[in-house]
């Protein structure tokens, strides 16, 4: 019964893909003379893990491995002639399978998986003539002192991970290793063997991975922490008491109707409010929707100027002002309410002149350079801040609609109202 469910389970485990690459796909000629006479083989980028017949080309000399999905190097054993091999990124996590090829010379192996360094130079050690080596992007070179390590176990190199080792370079690195040496049995001597922490001994790509898996759970723990913030949040709000201070009641509605009527020009709107609201989160750094008192002044000072382009400022001093507004901090629900009780005033006619002419001069230069929606924005503020001049600070203008349908008051609309004086005919297009 045993037998049966193993072997149903071999059967139902999907085995790996074994593709083999053999040299005889390099020669035109099929027989053991040309086999003989091969000296060069390229079988590179064609996605084999094993190599199986070269015992039959014992005179190759160069061969070109590169590319494949080899993970050792077994297979070209008896090949001991080979003085050039190409094993470029690959999967060789082993140099297993080179020490008979005692000819070599050039040995590339830059993109593989071949770890532990102190290993892997006692195998190359056996290769007296080898003058060529590439390691680079495998682990190896991760270690500390690795091209200075290299360059003293194999003193033959004159070429290492495709930069020339120099007569210099040979006797600073014979200079280092006495020190290094003496340091090591220093450290042996009066140290125990310590744990060598991940970060010390898995390579870049790896630390690479590390830092991505604690970044991640850096945002998870983040995103929870932000849900619990939101959640007390809403129960704060649920259990927060109504305030009828910040909220209009009948009376105060009645009073700013009555404002409106004597004297438009001493209150805010909801539109003028929204022009101020910009002003308002300029003062709010960290966005947490309220400013601190001592941000008051400069508020003050971008009313008094009409940075919004309102057309109106403050008739008050600063003092009365900022007790008007004498919660802290000002969130901009409260800013907003305690508007209304600021008296406000037309802005000085000097101020909304220079605003008018500099609005029709971005209005012009944005016409002649053809952006009509930009400047279509323009000439409605300047036509604006021209109808607050003008305006009489104490008599409502009587606007009737066409079709005779109640309308805001705090906005008008080009389309659907006419007024005595008629806009100029650049106007006109613009609005068309």
């Amino acid at each position: 019964m045993d037998q049966v469910f193993n072997h149903l389970i071999k059967r139902a485990t999907p085995q790996p893909i074994v593709k083999v690459g053999t040299p005889w796909q390099c020669i035109p000629i099929k027989n053991d003379k040309q086999a003989r006479d091969t000296t060069e083989v390229h079988m590179a980028n064609q996605g084999f893990n094993e190599l199986a017949q070269f015992d039959k080309f014992m005179n190759l000399e160069v061969v070109w491995l590169n590319e494949n999905q080899l993970t050792s190097i077994k297979g070209v054993e008896q090949n001991f002639r080979i003085k050039h091999l190409y094993l470029q990124k690959n999967k060789i996590s082993t140099l297993e399978g080179l020490q008979n090829l005692k000819h070599l010379e050039t040995l590339s192996l830059f993109n593989n998986e071949l770890r532990d360094l102190e290993k892997n130079l006692l195998i190359l050690k056996e290769f007296p003539g080898l003058t060529t080596l590439d390691l680079f992007n495998n682990p190896v070179a991760e270690e500390p002192y690795y091209r200075n390590r290299v360059i003293s176990a194999l003193p033959q190199l004159q070429l290492l991970d495709r930069s020339i080792i120099t007569v210099q370079e040979k006797i600073k690195v014979e200079a280092w290793y006495k020190d290094f040496k003496a340091e090591v049995k220093i450290k042996k001597k009066g140290q125990k063997k310590q744990k060598l922490l991940p970060s010390q001994i898995f390579s870049a790509g790896e630390k690479i991975l590390y830092k991505e898996v604690d970044e991640i759970k850096a945002k998870r723990e983040q995103e929870k922490a932000d849900e619990i913030q939101r959640e007390r949040t809403r129960i704060k709000l649920k259990e927060k008491t109504f305030d009828p201070n910040k909220f209009p009641t009948n009376e105060l509605k009645e009073q700013l109707r009555q404002r409106l009527h004597d004297n438009p020009m001493s209150l805010v709107n909801e539109w003028e409010k929204g022009k101020l609201k910009k002003i308002f989160k300029s003062y709010d750094k960290e966005k947490k929707g309220s400013i601190t008192q001592d941000k008051l002044q400069g508020l003050y000072g971008d009313l008094m100027n009409d940075i919004a382009n309102i057309g109106k400022v403050p008739a008050v001093s600063f003092e009365k002002f900022k007790e008007t507004m004498s919660e802290d901090p000002l969130p901009w629900d409260s800013f907003c309410f305690q508007l209304n009780h600021v008296d406000f005033q037309r802005a000085p006619e000097d101020l909304l002149q220079k605003k008018i002419d500099e609005k029709y001069k971005e209005f012009n230069r944005r016409l002649n350079a053809g952006k009509k929606a930009e400047a279509k924005e323009f000439m409605i503020e300047a036509v604006r801040l021209e109808a607050a001049r003008d305006k009489d600070e104490h008599k409502l203008p009587e606007i009737v609609p066409e079709d005779n349908t109640k309308v805001r008051s705090d906005c008008f609309d080009f389309s659907r109202y006419k007024y005595k004086q008629n806009f100029t005919d650049t106007a006109k297009y613009l609005l068309q």
